[in-house]
Parts: structure tokens; sequence; C-alpha cells
């Protein structure tokens, strides 16, 4: 099972509301410590999504889903024994969430260009620079990078040079590493959208997925239907 979805702003009449009725007052604290509105209500729309969709496999309530954040910040489900996991990401105005019958990570980058030439060293090794030719593949390696390290839940705890991608995303790769936490993850990248690059790590290979784009004013009456 693998779900892949994506919603964006800006925020219709009456959803920042709705969205709040589905998050516990502590996440709300933290969201509202984002200085930009813009940025509180890509976080609403992140955490009120994900909470909504999950409610339902655990059979409780959107508030009542158990989560918990690992000492690198990762958040999961708090129960001893789940077949359930999710990861996600948000970036500019839209939001990415991967639902999973196994650990996964995701990440979407709103793509900023040109790339600084200092950024791709830092974030590459030489055996990836024969395929990196572009400012898209740039993109490309950075957000499976990250979806590697959200999967392992370290974050940059480990820097992007202590993990390497064997080949392009696009058709995707696995990753190579010092750190058993990542040796041997799979990454498929892919642009979701205009102006935007994401990626999701897994532990085995799989087939690509597509994306599953709602409207926000869809999401009161969306459900998990569209994975397998």
């Amino acid at each position: 099972m693998l779900g892949l979805y994506s919603l964006s702003l800006p925020l219709p009449p009456g959803m920042e509301l709705w969205l709040r009725d589905q998050i516990p007052d502590s996440t709300l604290a933290v969201i509202a410590r984002r200085r930009r509105q813009s940025d509180q209500h890509l976080s609403l729309l992140a955490h009120g999504a994900l909470r909504h969709f999950l409610a339902p496999l655990l059979g409780c309530t959107p508030q009542g889903v158990p989560i918990k954040n690992l000492e690198h910040g990762k958040p999961v489900l708090d129960l001893d024994d789940t077949d359930l996991h999710f990861s996600l990401s948000h970036s500019g105005e839209r939001v990415l969430l991967g639902i999973a019958d196994q650990n996964l990570g995701v990440d979407i980058e709103a793509m900023r260009l040109p790339v600084k030439p200092g950024l791709l060293e830092h974030c590459s090794v030489a055996s990836e620079r024969t395929w990196l030719k572009s400012d898209l593949d740039f993109y490309a390696l950075w957000c499976g990078k990250e979806a590697a390290l959200k999967h392992a839940g370290t974050g940059f705890h480990i820097q992007p040079q202590e993990l390497s991608l064997d080949g392009h995303p696009d058709r995707g790769c696995t990753v190579q590493s010092p750190h058993p936490i990542l040796q041997g993850l799979v990454v498929h990248s892919h642009r979701p959208a205009e102006n935007y690059a994401a990626a999701v790590c897994l532990n085995t290979s799989f087939a690509p997925r597509k994306v599953s784009f709602l409207d926000s004013i869809q999401l009161p009456d969306a459900k998990l239907t569209d994975h397998e």
C-alpha cells in the first residue's frame, strides 16, 4: 500500500477553521509560532489533512490520532505495533503526504532557480556528478536524499555527502551509505507540479506512483481510496 497526496494554498473560505478542528491544541501552538500567515496555513493544511486521512484508518477522531516525535523530530504514530506509516513535507505553497504499510519518507521542494554552484558541491558526491546535468537533476537529487533522511528519521544529523544515489532518481535508484539505516533504501523522484520537485523513499523496490491532487475545498469529503 502506498498513497501520495498533494494539496496547495490558498485556503478557501472557512477551511482554516475546519483544519484547526482536526488538530490538537499542542500542535496548533507550534504552528502559531510561525511568523508568516502563509507558513501557518501551509502547516495547518499538512497536519489537518494528515489527521483527517489517518483517523478513519485508526478508528479515532482526527485530534485523537496518536502522534509522537522521534529523537531527531520525525513524526510517527505513537502505537506499539502498527503497519501504518506516514510522512509529510511542505514547501512553497504545496503539501505532499505519503501513507504506506511500511516506513517511508517523502519530500517536496519549490524550486529556486538557478541553483548556486556551492550548493551543488555541498549536496553531491563525485559519482553523482556524472548525471547531474541541470538544475532539475539537482532538485531530483536533493529531494531524493531528503526523502531518504526522513525515512531514516535522522534529518540532517547525517549530512548529504554521507549518502549517495547510485543513479538518477527519476528512474529509481538505491541509496549507498556507510550508515546502515540508509543503506539499500530505494528512491523515486518526480515533478508533481510546475516549479516543484518531489521524491518518495521506501525500504524496497516499487513502481513509480502518481500523486493524487486535491483542491483544499475537497478535503473534508476526501478519503484514502487511491492506494494499493
